[in-house]
């Protein structure tokens, strides 16, 4: 449903890879491949050194980028390897062969997979020439633009949401420009998809910036809107690593909170809007506030996160015209393996695969729409009836649930839905008007 090069997952896209047995030689060294980007080729070299304390570290050299990044994590389980850059987020999980000289597996950021093999090599250059050249300067990364249009009739306000963890979140608040103490509006809250990702749900696709895009069509129809940097990144404090669909919940009830102190704010007119991961976490929110007047849950799921989990690699398996037959089935056999590999190693994989979304849904009488795109393949448009029953199961009586046709988890257009072509699809890549418009209908009747 979590950011440079590509996107993201979205949500819940990981890895599949083959498994081998645990050979003697170490990891570390030097290892190099290129990553077929939606037909843009990246030729990457990955170092990796290894503490007397047995610790990994590495860089990550884009050489045609001429950009060098640093691995924030190394995490070696026999023959499973995952390596995490924070910023951009990046996550690459492989398996090596038995003679651990290659490592195969997938690159994986926001949404987007690509399948991408390393190979072990003595260290060299990153860039072959006859005489030394100097290291290229790095740029400054440009300030995100998080300002209201010109002709918008609201205005964007940099906010600081504290929260009782002890970190501060950065945030946007678009309000109203009619709204006042003595008009006051209804605001809602967003919630971002797995992966860190900033308050626009920004995922480096030409054009997509959901929540921005959200944010703006709601303004015009008198709602305000306050989206926050996912704590640990962009300007929002705390550590995103090791947290849990549960402490982000925590860090959306601090959101609302802070509405509360807003005067223009109407108290009793709050409602929590997430995508992906978010439509996970925002039942959560409203089991704990059972005052919200409304959530909106976009591509979200029902049944434990397992479940999408192994659909998903197994639908990149079977998408993978490069394996033999017998290549494929040995990856479908050992993708249990690779999950509790998962899980063992991050605690939010763990909360996250044997969670059960339909669970908390029963608790949860606040007035919910529930929006899955038809072309959904990170999120499958089934679970949008096993949602809606589980909510209705409890009791809830303003249950409203769609399958739209013909747009992806992204809620873009896309006939197709398959998440390594969304870099294929025609930019500028934005959430169809349709759905802008049902978001805004909806709101619209439950926050006035």
């Amino acid at each position: 449903m979590k950011n440079s090069l590509l996107m993201l997952l979205l949500l819940l896209g990981l890895s599949w890879a083959v498994f081998g047995q645990t050979p003697p030689k170490d990891f570390d060294g030097s290892w190099n491949g290129t990553l077929d980007a939606g037909g843009t080729k990246l030729r990457l070299i990955v170092t990796v050194t290894k503490s007397d304390a047995g610790v990994y570290s590495g860089k990550l050299e884009s050489v045609d980028q001429g950009a060098t990044i640093p691995i924030d994590t190394i995490t070696v389980n026999g023959d499973a390897v995952r390596m995490e850059i924070k910023d951009p987020a990046i996550v690459f999980e492989g398996t090596l062969n038995k003679e651990r000289t290659e490592l195969t597996g997938t690159f994986n950021q926001g949404g987007q997979q690509f399948p991408l093999t390393l190979k072990r090599s003595e260290p060299a250059a990153a860039t072959p020439s006859p005489s030394p050249s100097p290291a290229p300067k790095p740029t400054a990364t440009p300030k995100p633009d998080y300002s209201a249009p010109a002709d918008a009739p609201y205005t964007a306000e940099d906010v600081s949401v504290k929260t009782p963890a002890g970190h501060t979140l950065a945030g946007t608040l678009t309000l109203p420009k009619g709204a006042s103490k003595m008009k006051p509006v209804g605001a809602i809250v967003t919630v971002t998809g797995s992966g860190a990702q900033d308050r626009d749900e920004n995922i480096n696709l030409p054009g997509f910036r959901p929540f921005r895009q959200l944010a703006d069509a709601l303004g015009r129809r008198g709602i305000a809107v306050l989206r926050m940097d996912d704590r640990g990144t962009g300007a929002s404090g705390g550590t995103f690593k090791g947290s849990t669909s549960a402490d982000f919940a925590e860090d959306i009830r601090a959101g609302l909170a802070y509405l509360r102190t807003r005067p223009e704010i109407r108290a009793d007119r709050l409602g929590v809007m997430g995508h992906s991961e978010g439509a996970i976490i925002a039942p959560m929110v409203a089991d704990k506030e059972p005052t919200l007047r409304a959530i909106v849950l976009l591509a979200g799921i029902a049944k434990p996160g397992r479940t999408a989990l192994y659909f998903q690699l197994k639908n990149g398996i079977e998408h993978n015209t490069k394996l033999t037959p017998e290549a494929r089935e040995t990856q479908i056999a050992g993708i249990d393996k690779r999950i509790d590999a998962m899980m063992a190693a991050d605690p939010w994989m763990k909360f996250f695969l044997t969670y059960e979304p339909a669970s908390t849904m029963r608790h949860v009488k606040t007035p919910v729409l529930i929006l899955t795109g038809s072309r959904d393949q990170q999120a499958v448009p089934a679970e949008v009836a096993l949602m809606e029953a589980a909510f209705k199961e409890g009791g809830n009586k303003d249950v409203t649930a769609k399958v739209l046709p013909d747009v992806n988890h992204l809620f873009v257009q896309d006939t197709d839905g398959f998440p390594q072509n969304y870099g294929k699809l025609p930019a500028p890549i934005m959430v169809r008007d349709d759905v802008v418009t049902i978001v805004g209908d909806w709101l619209a009747k439950r926050l006035r």
